[in-house]
C-alpha cells in the first residue's frame, strides 16, 4: 500500500498507468479481505476457549494452577495477535479504498481534460507549416518498415501466395452459399407480408450470415500472417486494428441490411419507404466505414509514433466527413411505408403507396438533438477541439450501435411474448403445453415474463453505454457492486441484491403456497367428502397463513427489521382510537380487494342502481365508469360489506335473453327452430355452450319465448341483443308469424245510467253555448276595413 500511495504521485498524468495501478490496489483489496474472514473465525474460536476458562480468579482468591495460568495467558496473547491482525487488514482495506477513489478521481479529471484540451485549429496556417515539415519523416519510417515487411513477407512469398488464395476462396463460397441461403427474402418468394416475428427472427440469422465472409477472410488472414511471423512490431498492432475495423463495419453493415431490407420491403423491420430505406442505409453504412477507418488509423498512429499535427488534421477530417454524413441522414424524411407497400417490386410502386410526404425534420425528438450534435462537432473541429468533437463522433455511433442492438432484442421480446389474433407466441404455447393455463393466467405469465425480460436487458446496455462514455470496467463493476449488494443511506443499507432474491423468495413461497391449495383442494379434502364450505374456509385461510409467511420471510430476508412493524401498528391503534376508523376500513377493504380479487380492473359489475366498468382500484376508492361516461367513486368498504353483481368474475363469458311474444295462432317448435337458427347464424354467439329457445309460459296477449345465448365478451351484450331483435323479427316477418300487440277486454256495466248521464251533459254544454253573446257584424266589418286600410 505504501508504494502504491508514492507511485500515484508520479502516475498522476498517465491514464494507463493509472488503471495499471488500481487494478493492483484491488488485489490488495481483495486480499485483505480474505484475510480478515479468515482470521475472524480463528479469534472467535480462541475467544470461546477462554470464556470456557472462566473469569481470572481475584486478588483476595488462592491462585489457579500453572497449568492453567499458562493456558490462559497463551490464549490471550493469542487473541490479542489475531485482533491486531484483523485490525490492520481492515486498516489496509480501508487504505485501499480510499487510494481507489483517488485514482478513480485522477482518471475522470485527465479524460475531462484531454478532452477538453485546444489544439491549433485547421483554419490556421501554422497546423500545415508544421504537418509538411514533419510529414517527410513519418514518411521515410513507414517506408523502411514496410520495405523490411516486405523482404520477410518475400522470404515466404509461396507460403503468403497460398494463404492469400485460401482467403480468397473461402470468401467467395461463403459469400455465395449465404447468398443462396438467403434468395428466400427476394421479392415474391414469400408470402407478401411475413408476421413481425418471421421479421425478427429472419433479421437474427441473416444479420451474422451476412457478416460472416469477410470476418471469415480477415480472420484468416490475420492468422496465416501470424503463423508465418510476419506479424512483428509495429506491423502486430496494426494488423490486429485492421481486422478490429472489418469485424466492425461487417457486422454492422449486415444488420444494417438485414433490420432495412433495401431490396426485400417485405421482410423490413422499420417501415420506410424503398427510396428513404435505400438513403439511410448508404449513409449509416458510411457513418460506420469512417469509424472503422478512424479507430484503425489512430491505432497505426500510435505504433508508428506519428507527429501531432498529423493526428490532429486525422481528427479533423474524421470528425468532418462524419458531420456530413449525419447531416446527410438528417436531411433524408424519413416517408412511412403504406401498408400495402411492402409487396410492391420497385420504388416508383412502393413509394406511390407511399402515406402522405412529411418534413425532413420530422421526428423532431431524434432530429433535433442529432442536428445539435451534427452542427457542434463541425464547430468544435473548426476551433481546434479535435478530442472532444472526435469524442463525440465516436460516441454517437457506438451509443446508436448499442441503442439499436437493444431495440432489436427488446421488438424480439415482444414478438415472442406478446400473442397477437393471428398467431400465438412460443412462452405462450409453452404455458398452456406444460401448466395448462388458461388465456388470462397465460397473458399475465407471459407479460411479466417480458418485464423481467426487459429489465435484465436495460441491465446488460447499461454497462456498454457506460465504457462508452468514458468509464472504465473497473467503475462499472464497482458502481453495480454498490447498487446490488449495498447503498448506505444514513443508518440504513439498501441492497438491490437482497431485495430482489426477497421477491423472488416471495414469489416462491406463493406458488408453493398455490401448489399447496390445490392439493389440499382436489386431493387431501376431496377424498373425505367434507363440506364443500368447510373445504373452501381450509382452503382460504391456508391461502392467507401462505401469503402472510412468504410476505414476512421476504422482508425479513431483504433486510427489513419486522420489529419496527410493532411501532407502525401500535402508531395505526393509536389512529385509529381517534377516528380513523372509516379511513382504515376502506384502506383494509382496499387490500382485500387487491389480494382477493373479488373485483378487478376492467370487471362488469352492478352496485345498487348504478352499473358499469371498473377503471382503477385504489387503497381507498374504486372507480367505476358508468356507460354514459360518467365516474362512480364507490369506497371500497361498500365493496366489501355490500352486494355486487360482478358479470366478469371469473371471466368475460357471459349469457342473456331475449323475450319475445307470438300470436296464439302461431306454431311453437317452428318458432323455437326460428330462434335458434337465428342465434346459430350470428357470429358472436358462442356453439359451447349451445343457444337455446324456451316455450316460457302462455301470455295474455301472446305465447311468450325465450332465446338464452352465451357470449365470449359479456361487454358486447347489448349490440348482440340488438342484433339479434332484428334476425328475430326479420325471421318472423318472412315466415308470416305475427308479433300481437297487447289486448284487453273491457266491461262495461249499467250502460243505461252512462247514457242518461252523456245526455245531461251533452244538454248542459249545449245550454252555456247558446247563451254566450254573438259578435257584432258591423265591428267586424269596420275591423276588416281598417285592417285592409
Amino acid at each position: 500500500m505504501e508504494t502504491a500511495e508514492k507511485t500515484i504521485q508520479h502516475l498522476a498524468e498517465l491514464e494507463e498507468e493509472l488503471g495499471g495501478l488500481r487494478v493492483d490496489v484491488e488485489t490488495i483489496l481483495a486480499d485483505s479481505t480474505q484475510t480478515a474472514e479468515t482470521l475472524r473465525p480463528e479469534l472467535a474460536a480462541v475467544k470461546s476457549q477462554i470464556e470456557k476458562l472462566g473469569p481470572p480468579p481475584s486478588k483476595d482468591s488462592p491462585p489457579e494452577a500453572p497449568a492453567l495460568a499458562a493456558e490462559r495467558a497463551r490464549l490471550m496473547a493469542l487473541a490479542a495477535g489475531l485482533d491486531s491482525a484483523i485490525k490492520s487488514t481492515e486498516l489496509t482495506w480501508v487504505r485501499a479504498r480510499q487510494l481507489i477513489e483517488k485514482i478513480t478521481v485522477l482518471r475522470h479529471s485527465l479524460f475531462t481534460k484531454n478532452l477538453m484540451e485546444r489544439r491549433p485549429s485547421p483554419l490556421l496556417p501554422e497546423l500545415w507549416r508544421d504537418l509538411v515539415s514533419k510529414s517527410p519523416a513519418v514518411g521515410h519510417r513507414i517506408s523502411y518498415l514496410a520495405e523490411d515487411w516486405l523482404h520477410w513477407a518475400n522470404v515466404k512469398r509461396q507460403q503468403v501466395g497460398l494463404l492469400l488464395a485460401a482467403v480468397l476462396i473461402l470468401f467467395v463460397a461463403l459469400k455465395y452459399a449465404i447468398a443462396r441461403l438467403t434468395d428466400r427474402r427476394r421479392v415474391g418468394s414469400e408470402p407478401p407480408l411475413p408476421s413481425f416475428f418471421d421479421r425478427a427472427r429472419s433479421v437474427a440469422w441473416v444479420a451474422p450470415l451476412r457478416a460472416l465472409p469477410a470476418i471469415a477472410a480477415a480472420t484468416l488472414l490475420y492468422g496465416g500472417l501470424d503463423t508465418l511471423d510476419l506479424l512483428f512490431p509495429p506491423w502486430a498492432a496494426t494488423a490486429a486494428a485492421i481486422l478490429k475495423a472489418i469485424v466492425l463495419y461487417s457486422a454492422v453493415s449486415a444488420l444494417i441490411f438485414a433490420v432495412l431490407a433495401p431490396r426485400a420491403p417485405q421482410w423490413r423491420l422499420v417501415w420506410l419507404a424503398n427510396g428513404p430505406t435505400r438513403r439511410v442505409a448508404v449513409l449509416l453504412c458510411a457513418i460506420t466505414a469512417v469509424y472503422a477507418i478512424d479507430a484503425a488509423l489512430t491505432e497505426t498512429s500510435r505504433v508508428f509514433f506519428v507527429p501531432l499535427a498529423l493526428t490532429v488534421v486525422q481528427s479533423f477530417a474524421a470528425s468532418t466527413a462524419f458531420a456530413t454524413l449525419l447531416i446527410g441522414l438528417l436531411l433524408t424524411p424519413f416517408t412511412p411505408q403504406a401498408v400495402n407497400a411492402p409487396a410492391a417490386t420497385d420504388a416508383a410502386a412502393s413509394d406511390a403507396g407511399a402515406a402522405q410526404p412529411i418534413s425532413r425534420h420530422a421526428p423532431r425528438w431524434l432530429k433535433l438533438p442529432l442536428w445539435l450534435i451534427a452542427l457542434g462537432i463541425l464547430g468544435l473541429a473548426l476551433l481546434g477541439y479535435v478530442a472532444l468533437a472526435r469524442f463525440l463522433a465516436q460516441q454517437v455511433v457506438m451509443t446508436g450501435i448499442v441503442i439499436v442492438v437493444s431495440w432489436l432484442l427488446y421488438l424480439a421480446i415482444r414478438a415472442v411474448t406478446r400473442d397477437s389474433q393471428q398467431r400465438r407466441y412460443p412462452v405462450g404455447e409453452m404455458l398452456e403445453a406444460r401448466f395448462g393455463l388458461d388465456a388470462p393466467r397465460r397473458n399475465q405469465l407471459a407479460r411479466l415474463t417480458e418485464i423481467a425480460l426487459t429489465f435484465a436487458l436495460i441491465i446488460c446496455a447499461l454497462p456498454f453505454l457506460m465504457l462508452q462514455w468514458g468509464y472504465s470496467g473497473a467503475d462499472i463493476r464497482d458502481g453495480f457492486k454498490s447498487a446490488f449488494f449495498g447503498i448506505e443511506v444514513g443508518q440504513f443499507r439498501i441492497s438491490l441484491a437482497r431485495i430482489l432474491l426477497g421477491i423472488v423468495l416471495f414469489i416462491a413461497l406463493l406458488f408453493a403456497t398455490r401448489l399447496l391449495q390445490r392439493w389440499l383442494r382436489e386431493k387431501a379434502l376431496q377424498q373425505t367428502r367434507m363440506d364443500p364450505g368447510i373445504v373452501n374456509s381450509i382452503d382460504t385461510v391456508v391461502g392467507y397463513v401462505g401469503v402472510a409467511l412468504a410476505a414476512l420471510l421476504a422482508i425479513s430476508y431483504a433486510g427489513l427489521d419486522i420489529t419496527n412493524l410493532a411501532i407502525v401498528a401500535g402508531a395505526l391503534s393509536v389512529g385509529i382510537g381517534f377516528g380513523l376508523q372509516s379511513i382504515v376500513n376502506n384502506f383494509v377493504s382496499g387490500l382485500i380487494l387487491l389480494v382477493e380479487r373479488p373485483i378487478r380492473v376492467g370487471d362488469r359489475i352492478v352496485v345498487g342502481d348504478q352499473q358499469g366498468l371498473v377503471r382503477r382500484i385504489s387503497v381507498r376508492a374504486t372507480e367505476i365508469e358508468t356507460f354514459d361516461r360518467a365516474s362512480l367513486i364507490v369506497p371500497n368498504s361498500e365493496l366489501i360489506t355490500g352486494r355486487v353483481l360482478n358479470w366478469t368474475h371469473r371471466d368475460s363469458l357471459g349469457a342473456v335473453n331475449i323475450k319475445i311474444g307470438v300470436g296464439y295462432d302461431s306454431d311453437p317448435e317452428q318458432v323455437l327452430a326460428l330462434l335458434k337458427k337465428c342465434a346459430d347464424e350470428h357470429r358472436e354467439v358462442l356453439r359451447n355452450p349451445a343457444p337455446m329457445a324456451f316455450f316460457e309460459n302462455f301470455g295474455d296477449s301472446a305465447l311468450m319465448f325465450n332465446l338464452r345465448v352465451s357470449l365470449p365478451d359479456i361487454a358486447n351484450a347489448g349490440r348482440v341483443q340488438s342484433d339479434l331483435r332484428i334476425a328475430v323479427l326479420k325471421a318472423l316477418r318472412e315466415a308470416n308469424i305475427e308479433i300481437p300487440f297487447n289486448q284487453m277486454d273491457v266491461n262495461l256495466r249499467d250502460l243505461d245510467g252512462l247514457k242518461r248521464y252523456l245526455t245531461q251533459y251533452i244538454q248542459e254544454r249545449t245550454g252555456k253555448a247558446a247563451e254566450e253573446p254573438q259578435p257584432n257584424a258591423a265591428g267586424a266589418s269596420n275591423g276588416k276595413r281598417v285592417a285592409g286600410e
